[in-house]
């Protein structure tokens, strides 16, 4: 039945490659300019420093600062403080590349890798504040706000995706590889990342030819707001702002989506752990879980201190319960459960 499926998928991707091509050029364009436009200049450096800190072994001191909190609420040891730090203020897919990194060096084992990743990837806080906030809403205020909902957000789901491992002592079974120089640490660095930022600009690329072959059904659910966001979270978040919804479904469907992430990350982040074999059960819950909870915290938070989230941009309005408001967080969950993503050739651990 999945071979079956996959077929469908493949033939399917082919013909409307091959029937649509100024539909698929422009999705290239489009991809090319987001990924430089946005994309790489938020990300880049952070995929460099990522690898300079695990390669000259300058995460210590992060891993000292976390390493209780680590093992006693994520069963993690204090060598996934890297990947937890910089997946927390880095953006999508910092985290992700970082606990490959880690694991490719040996400071994690599978399972450790597969429950940081469950929780480690959040979106940057300039993105939060300046495509959230100020684009979307007319206030950096509230970008910060729902930056630091989503950051809340995560921790919590990873109190679930993550749970069920034991804190592993520093060092540990493991023989994880010596720090390097910073010359070679820093050459090493450059070349991991740019591998990193061609990969998450192929699937920016590939996203956005889906995004332009969809127009048709995107045309049939233009009633169904942030329909994009569940494929790309920058194009959905742009189509938010002009959909005119009432702010008090604005904001929980805006946190939504950044906690999801949108399918995008999601294949990136398969993209970089897929070498390594493993399960992404955990992380797929930890990003529904994500989603679900932002959006929860951020209609308490409206309704209780309403002030704290100003929108000044012209959504004006109470908590509507249209049904139709929800309708895309609902079709990623519902994706989620009919079409899981697998990751890795053997069943190891479930959730």
């Amino acid at each position: 039945m999945r071979n079956t499926g996959a077929a469908l998928l493949t033939a399917a991707l082919f013909f409307a490659f091959l029937l649509c091509p100024a539909a698929c050029a422009d999705g290239v364009r489009d991809g090319l300019r987001l990924a430089a436009g946005q994309a790489l200049p938020a990300l880049f450096p952070f995929f460099v420093a990522s690898g300079l800190l695990i390669r000259t072994g300058a995460g210590a001191a992060a891993a000292r600062l976390l390493r209780r909190p680590l093992g006693a609420l994520y069963g993690l040891p204090p060598a996934a403080a890297p990947a937890v730090a910089l997946g927390l203020i880095g953006g999508y897919p910092v985290g992700a590349a970082t606990v490959a990194d880690l694991l490719g060096r040996g400071a994690l084992t599978r399972d450790e890798a597969e429950r940081a990743v469950s929780f480690c990837n959040c979106a940057s806080p300039a993105f939060c504040i300046g495509l959230a906030g100020l684009a979307l809403t007319g206030s950096a205020q509230t970008g910060a706000a729902l930056y630091l909902i989503h950051l809340a957000a995560a921790l919590l789901a990873g109190l679930v995706a993550a749970h069920g491992g034991a804190p592993r002592e520093t060092g540990g079974a493991l023989r994880p590889t010596a720090p390097e120089a910073f010359a070679p640490a820093f050459c090493g660095a450059v070349q991991s990342a740019a591998q990193t930022a061609l990969t998450v600009t192929a699937f920016l690329v590939v996203f956005s030819i889906l995004l332009r072959l969809l127009l048709p059904v995107r045309a049939l659910l233009s009633g169904v707001p942030g329909v994009e966001g569940i494929l790309e979270l920058t194009c959905g978040l742009d189509r938010l702002a002009g959909c005119g919804i009432p702010a008090g479904v604005l904001l929980p469907l805006t946190s939504f989506l950044l906690g999801f992430g949108g399918l995008s990350v999601h294949f990136q982040v398969r993209a970089l752990l897929d070498p390594f074999d493993l399960r992404l059960r955990r992380f797929t819950l930890g990003k529904t879980l994500h989603g679900v909870f932002a959006a929860a915290i951020t209609t308490l938070v409206w309704r209780l201190f309403p002030a704290s989230l100003a929108v000044f941009a012209p959504v004006p309005g109470a908590l509507t319960p249209s049904a139709a408001y929800w309708a895309a967080p609902a079709l990623a969950v519902l994706f989620v459960v009919l079409f899981p993503f697998r990751g890795g050739k053997k069943e190891r651990d479930t959730v």
